[in-house]
């Protein structure tokens, strides 16, 4: 049955509205101009279209519980309009009291403005209360979760990359080649600094090199081939690091 409002209804009026504040945290009552949309749903223009395209004007939904009225969200114009959806609406506004409770008991999220409405409406709130504090405190332990998971994961992957480096130090003691991103990231960890020049030249030209000095580098066509006196001398001042610390230990 389509919903007819009265003609007194069918003025629009202005009444306190509980809603969200622009921050979505906040609740405030402002006075809005109020518009009959179904048999105990109003609806308050929230913003208009910037191009002017009315079906998209953008409205609050307001729900009326006894002398209470509060939003229930924004829809365009567009969707209002839709078949159906004053009915909806109505059947929404006239089991919300019953669906919070039983949201509440499921133990599903419940709005901090659902909690003000009960207040408003003088009915005992403490179940929405208790249901968001437990609610609340299952999200704290999915997040202490998620993090604990997350600690854990990198810990596992930072500890396959030292052993990808031990592994390729291992390589390049015994005399075999490694990548120049692999010995510059070797010698960083083991606290041996190389010039940042000779860095450029590891990044832009080596591809691999061993502790003999040899080096595999991109040979560009039409370009001389680089000096690599930097990379040599990095790779002998290396070893005698490791060798002098070796002798300290």
């Amino acid at each position: 049955m389509e919903y007819v409002p009265t003609e007194k209804q069918n003025r629009n009026m202005k009444a306190k509205v509980l809603k969200y504040k622009f921050d979505g945290n906040t609740i405030v009552a402002p006075y809005m101009e109020l518009e009959p949309y179904a048999e105990n749903v109003f609806i308050s223009l929230a913003r208009k279209n910037e191009y002017g395209n009315e079906s998209e004007d953008s409205f609050h939904v307001i729900c009326k519980i006894g002398d209470v009225h509060f939003s229930c969200g924004q829809y365009s114009r567009r969707i209002l309009d839709k078949e159906g959806h004053r009915e909806e609406a109505a059947a929404y506004c006239k089991n919300w009291i019953e669906n919070i409770l039983k949201n509440a008991e499921d133990g599903k999220i419940i709005p901090l403005l659902s909690v003000h409405v009960f207040n408003a409406l003088g009915l005992d709130s403490t179940p929405l209360v208790q249901a968001r504090e437990t609610y609340a405190k299952r999200q704290e332990e999915k997040r202490l979760e998620r993090k604990r998971k997350e600690e854990q994961e990198r810990k596992e992957k930072e500890s396959r990359w030292h052993q990808q480096l031990d592994e390729n130090k291992r390589k390049f003691l015994n005399g075999e080649k490694i990548t120049a991103e692999m010995f510059l990231e070797i010698t960083g960890r083991d606290g041996f600094d190389i010039h940042i020049r000779t860095k450029g030249t590891f990044n832009r030209h080596v591809t691999a090199i061993d502790r003999n000095g040899t080096v595999s580098f991109r040979k560009y066509k039409g370009r001389r081939t680089p000096d690599f006196t930097g990379c040599h001398k990095a790779v002998t001042d290396y070893l005698a690091f490791l060798a002098e610390d070796e002798i300290s230990q």
